[in-house]
């Protein structure tokens, strides 16, 4: 069974239909093969994840995400996402994308984190970016039906 529990630090959640996000993390961990999973997702602001960032990977900066892997080896997944609002808020501004679009990306990023994905190399942020293109278009299409 896989478990989506959303909580909000600061911030109100956003504002999707109301099973979007655990629909669409139970598609990406079930595509990756992880039937059992907890995965808790924190929306919060930028002083929060700048926090969290300096505190457990020794940098001072804004991000829109930061995941954190929380199973011990061999159990089921179990993990934690923060998602400052403000950061996506810009981005959305940034890339010229709407609010919801570019939150739905940073969601989907940040459960490909959990599966080990990494973006630290242009390689690594292609295959990402593909990922969440096609996570995205998916759900976009389900949405207009």
């Amino acid at each position: 069974m896989i478990t989506v529990q959303l909580e909000r630090d600061g911030v109100d959640l956003p504002n999707f239909e109301e099973d979007w996000i655990p629909s669409i993390c139970e598609n990406i961990l079930t595509d990756f093969e992880h039937s059992e999973a907890t995965v808790t997702i924190i929306f919060s602001t930028d002083i929060k994840l700048r926090k969290l960032k300096k505190e457990y990977f020794s940098v001072d900066m804004l991000t829109d995400t930061i995941s954190f892997n929380l199973e011990e080896k061999g159990e089921a997944m179990d993990g934690e996402i923060y998602i400052s609002l403000e950061r996506v808020a810009e981005n959305a501004k940034t890339y010229d994308q709407d609010f919801d679009k570019e939150c739905k990306r940073v969601i989907i990023h940040s459960v490909l984190h959990l599966l080990g994905f990494d973006d630290q190399t242009s390689e690594d942020k292609i295959k990402m970016t593909k990922l969440e293109d096609y996570y995205l278009s998916n759900t976009i299409s389900a949405d207009h039906i």
